[in-house]
């Protein structure tokens, strides 16, 4: 157990004819007003390509602390939920023919399972329909700027190092993200520490956002870490670093 942090709870929720995992951390009663305020805002909390699933509570422990119900979605083909790996419906080789629009209907792929959980969140008892965010990491953070783009009753979206793996290897990506973006309506937070692998495409990402008049911020965090992988994964590795600036960013719009 997490201390300020209830147990995941362990729930299946439909998607695509498939009962995918997710877990599910509320506040302590104490923690955010949780439990004494009525219906609790909620944060889809989505994971990257690698899962991280093991360091997931940590960064759910920020969200519960601050009141927020966390709903955390094993897309199909990770962690345990059933269906075909991204491996397996992206076969061929970076930079071979189909490559590219291999990944973007991977990622739609995954993205209903996403806005499937969005639905199964705001049916759940205690929650808020209406008050709902998104927030991911690396592939998380695409399918959080994705389902932005997909879905207009979410009230916000953070975005961690989105693309920054896949920015230059997966050049059709660009205008596939691009375009999504130009559909969000809700405010979007992108982040990356200045080391990630690429910090273009939160700074294209923006750039489009306001040339649609969308609310949108990007935070840049100094150099962390040791390498490109751990800056990436900030969002695991460094809480304390980041709730300053995503904190605020969710209480202005959740």
């Amino acid at each position: 157990m997490v201390t300020g942090v209830h147990p995941g709870e362990r729930f299946l929720f439909p998607s695509a004819g498939r009962d995918l995992i997710a877990y599910r951390y509320v506040p302590a009663p104490e923690a955010g007003g949780g439990g004494s305020r009525g219906p609790l805002p909620a944060v889809v909390l989505n994971h990257g390509s690698g899962l991280e699933q093991d360091s997931k509570p940590g960064v759910a422990r920020v969200l519960t602390d601050a009141g927020y119900l966390v709903f955390v979605p094993f897309r199909r083909g990770y962690g345990g939920s059933p269906g075909p790996s991204r491996l397996d419906e992206v076969p061929a080789p970076a930079g071979a023919p189909g490559h590219d629009e291999q990944v973007c209907a991977r990622l739609l792929a995954e993205n209903d399972d996403v806005l499937a959980a969005l639905r199964f969140v705001r049916a759940l008892p205690g929650v808020d329909p209406d008050r709902v965010g998104v927030m991911g990491s690396s592939y998380g953070g695409i399918n959080s700027l994705l389902a932005a783009a997909r879905d207009d009753r979410l009230r916000a979206c953070v975005s961690f190092a989105a693309a920054a793996m896949s920015w230059g290897p997966v050049p059709g990506l660009r205008p596939f993200l691009l375009k999504h973006a130009d559909t969000i309506r809700c405010p979007v937070l992108l982040l990356q520490a200045e080391n990630d692998f690429d910090i273009t495409p939160s700074e294209a990402l923006a750039a489009r956002r306001r040339e649609a008049d969308g609310v949108c911020e990007r935070h840049l965090f100094p150099p962390f870490g040791a390498s490109p992988m751990e800056a990436h994964q900030i969002w695991v590795h460094a809480p304390q670093l980041w709730a300053p600036a995503v904190l605020p960013f969710l209480a202005r719009y959740v």
